[in-house]
Order: C-alpha cells, then sequence, then structure tokens
C-alpha cells in the first residue's frame, strides 16, 4: 500500500498538469490573467502542416504548456510544504525536497506531460493516425514517459517504480477520462 500512495504522489504534478492543461480555458482564475491565456490558445505547430495535415493538431497550443507547466509546479509546491511539515509524507515520497526544488521538479513534471504528449501527436500525424481517434495505451502512457523522462534530469526513481507508477495512472488516467466526460467538464473527443 505504501509503494501504490508513493507512486501516485510521485507522478501528481505531472498528472494535474496534464489534466489542466486541457482545461486551460475553463479554470477560475482571475480575468486578467484568462485574457493573457486566451491570446496562448495558438497551436504550437503555428498551423503548419505536413503532407497536407497539421504537425500537431490545434489542440496543442502554448496555453496548455503553460497551464500544464505551472500546475506542476503548484502541485510540487503543496507537496513540498506538507513534506516539510508532516511525517507520514516525508516518509511516503520518493522526493526529498531537501535536497530537490520543487518549483524545478514540478516544472519538469508538468512540463514533461506535454511534451509526451506533443511527441505522441506528431508520431501519431507521421503515422496517419486520425486526430482524436483513440489509440491505446499510448494516448495514456505519452505524458507519464515524458514527464518521467523529463523530470528523470532531477530524479531518477527504481525501475520498480517507474513501471508501477505507469501502471496505477494507466489506469487513473481511464477512469479519470470516463468521469471527466460523464460530469461534461470535456467532450469524449477531447479524452481520446
Amino acid at each position: 500500500m505504501k509503494l501504490i500512495f508513493s507512486c501516485l504522489w510521485y507522478l501528481l504534478p505531472a498528472a494535474l498538469g496534464n489534466h489542466n492543461a486541457s482545461c486551460g480555458n475553463r479554470l477560475w482564475i482571475p480575468g486578467i490573467f484568462k485574457r493573457a491565456l486566451a491570446k496562448m490558445a495558438v497551436p504550437i505547430d503555428g498551423g503548419n502542416k505536413w503532407r497536407g495535415r497539421e504537425i500537431l493538431g490545434k489542440n496543442k497550443t502554448w496555453r496548455g504548456l503553460l497551464v500544464g507547466s505551472i500546475t506542476g509546479v503548484l502541485v510540487a509546491l503543496a507537496q513540498a510544504l506538507l513534506y516539510f511539515n508532516f511525517d507520514f509524507f516525508r516518509q511516503n515520497t520518493f522526493i526529498d525536497y531537501g535536497k530537490i526544488n520543487f518549483a524545478v521538479f514540478g516544472f519538469l513534471m508538468g512540463g514533461g506531460a506535454l511534451v509526451g504528449d506533443v511527441v505522441k501527436s506528431l508520431i501519431k500525424r507521421m503515422l496517419d493516425k486520425p486526430s482524436g481517434k483513440p489509440w491505446f495505451p499510448w494516448d495514456q502512457l505519452d505524458w507519464i514517459m515524458g514527464a518521467m523522462i523529463l523530470s528523470s534530469l532531477v530524479y531518477i526513481p527504481s525501475a520498480k517504480s517507474a513501471v508501477v507508477t505507469a501502471i496505477l495512472y494507466v489506469g487513473v488516467h481511464l477512469c479519470s477520462d470516463r468521469a471527466v466526460v460523464k460530469m461534461g467538464i470535456k467532450t469524449r473527443k477531447e479524452v481520446n
């Protein structure tokens, strides 16, 4: 049970960063920030095409990358505060926030999740897979692998922890996708 909690806790900045990236226009934030974020809702690929198709697609935006990265930092901040104030979190987390800067780790986690998603989208386009069409398990593993790879610049989990984390979050991702569709937060096409 300790390993399960630790694995879920470890990747939480990436999981919430990945989730919030696609909810950027629906997040509650002050109006001035909402207007600034709206201006960033442009495709990362600039709308350019390759072989007559979008390179990444209109849903991969600078706003999503920024929101996901900032979310990762905020979640890592909460984790660091809990780590420093409660023995439970110190004993059940992989990250030693006394040695690893929470902002760097959170940014790498949140940003890595989105970079993983962007890379998967590019590969999907190169393989002529239609945008929005489910591609199991890559739709679930893309952000997990991206977050783990990028955050490995500051922390490398054991092989066992990495595998358990990936398996757990594939399941969490599938369940949360169904839940947010049923609640009307996202459409089926948005969660592929």
